[in-house]
C-alpha cells in the first residue's frame, strides 16, 4: 500500500491541503476558506465538521483512505495556548490522522523560508504572529491573541488605526491625513457630522471591511501623508521589539546566520516598501553583530507545513526536499 504525506495551512482567510507521495512527487493542493475557530460562528464544532470534509474531499479525489497518510503537519491559526492545541490535536485524531505536528500556522513560515529549519518568522496577514525555532528545535511564539498580546500588525488592526486616524483628525485635533479625504470618497461621506454613523452602517452590512482597508494606507504613504506612514513605522517597530525579544529568547548565536521570514499579505503585498524597510533597520539597529538574512516568503505557507511532515517522516534536514518541494507548490 502506498503512502502520503499531507501538510495543512489553516488561516483566518483562506487554507491549504497539500498531498505529497512519500517520495516528494506532488498529488493535489486543496483549497478552502477560513478554518480558523475564532473566525467560525460554530467554533471548534464548526472547525471539526469542515476539517473532515476538506481532508476527504482531497483524498477522495485520488482514491486514497486516510490510513495511507504516513504523516501530516498542520499550521493552525487560532492555536495559540495549550488548550486550543488539545482540542484541535483531538480534532485531527477522531478524523483518523495519527502521525502529525501541530503549531500555530506562524511557525510554517519558518520551514518554508528557511532550508535550515531554524529561524524567525513574523506574520503580517489577517492577524499578527511572530514564531521562532531554534536549531536545537526550541519554539516560541510571541503574539497571535491581539490585545492580550499587544499586537499591532495584522489587516484588522491597520483598519481600526485608519478609521482612528480619520476620527483623530475631524473630532481630536489630529494632524490632517489624506486618508480622511480617501474614505469620505470611498463611502460618499459629504459632512464630518456623519461619519461615525455611516462609518458603522458600511461596517455592519459588509460595505466597509475593516481588513481589507491597509491598501488605502499604503496608498497615502506613496502620496507622502506623514499620519499613514506613522502608523506603517509604528507597526514596524512593535515588530522588531517582538523579533529582537525572540532573539534572546531563543538564544540565537551571533555567529551563525539567522533567516528572518517576512509572511502574510500585509507583509509580501504591501504597496510601499516603508514597512518592510523599517523592520529590517530597526531589526538590524537593535541586534548589533547578527548575521541577518531578510526573506519575504515566495512560496505558498503551506510548504512550511509539507516540509516539516517530510522532516517528522524521514528524519532527515528540510534541505534534502527543499527544492523539489517548493518548486512543485509553485507551479500549482
Amino acid at each position: 500500500m502506498k503512502n502520503y504525506i499531507i501538510g495543512v495551512d489553516i488561516g483566518g482567510t483562506k487554507s491549504h491541503l497539500a498531498l505529497f507521495d512519500t517520495e516528494g512527487n506532488f498529488i493535489d493542493l486543496g483549497h478552502w476558506g477560513c478554518l480558523n475557530h475564532e473566525g467560525l460562528e460554530g467554533s471548534f464544532e464548526q472547525l471539526d465538521s469542515e476539517f473532515g470534509q476538506f481532508v476527504n474531499q482531497t483524498l477522495l479525489k485520488h482514491g486514497i483512505t486516510v490510513d495511507q497518510i504516513a504523516q501530516a503537519a498542520l499550521g493552525v491559526a487560532g492555536v495559540d495556548t495549550k488548550a486550543q492545541h488539545g482540542i484541535v490535536s483531538q480534532i485531527i485524531k477522531k478524523h483518523g490522522i495519527k502521525n502529525f505536528t501541530l503549531a500555530n500556522d506562524a511557525f510554517l513560515g519558518i520551514p518554508a523560508g528557511s532550508k535550515t529549519g531554524a529561524g524567525i518568522c513574523a506574520i503580517n496577514g489577517t492577524g499578527c504572529t511572530l514564531a521562532g525555532i531554534n536549531k536545537e528545535g526550541k519554539m516560541l511564539q510571541i503574539g497571535g491573541v491581539g490585545v492580550l498580546s499587544a499586537d499591532m500588525g495584522g489587516g484588522g488592526y491597520l483598519g481600526e488605526r485608519l478609521l482612528m486616524a480619520v476620527y483623530c483628525e475631524l473630532f481630536r485635533k489630529g494632524e490632517p491625513t489624506l486618508l480622511t479625504q480617501r474614505v469620505f470618497e470611498k463611502l460618499g461621506i459629504t459632512s464630518k457630522y456623519d461619519y461615525v454613523e455611516i462609518m458603522q452602517e458600511k461596517i455592519y452590512n459588509g460595505t466597509f471591511d475593516i481588513y481589507k482597508a491597509g491598501p488605502l494606507i499604503f496608498e497615502a504613504v506613496h502620496q507622502n501623508d506623514k499620519v499613514a506612514a506613522n502608523i506603517l513605522k509604528e507597526i514596524a517597530e512593535s515588530y522588531s521589539n517582538g523579533i529582537t525579544c525572540m532573539i534572546e529568547e531563543l538564544e540565537f548565536p551571533k555567529n551563525e546566520e539567522l533567516h528572518i521570514v517576512l509572511a502574510g499579505s500585509v507583509f509580501v503585498k504591501g504597496e510601499h516598501p516603508l514597512l518592510v524597510n523599517s523592520l529590517k533597520e530597526n531589526v538590524t539597529a537593535k541586534n548589533p553583530g547578527y548575521n541577518l538574512t531578510y526573506n519575504l516568503l515566495n512560496v505558498p505557507n503551506v510548504a512550511g507545513a509539507v516540509l516539516w511532515a517530510f522532516i517528522s517522516h524521514h528524519g532527515k534536514s528540510g534541505s534534502d526536499y527543499y527544492d523539489k518541494i517548493c518548486t512543485q507548490l509553485k507551479a500549482n
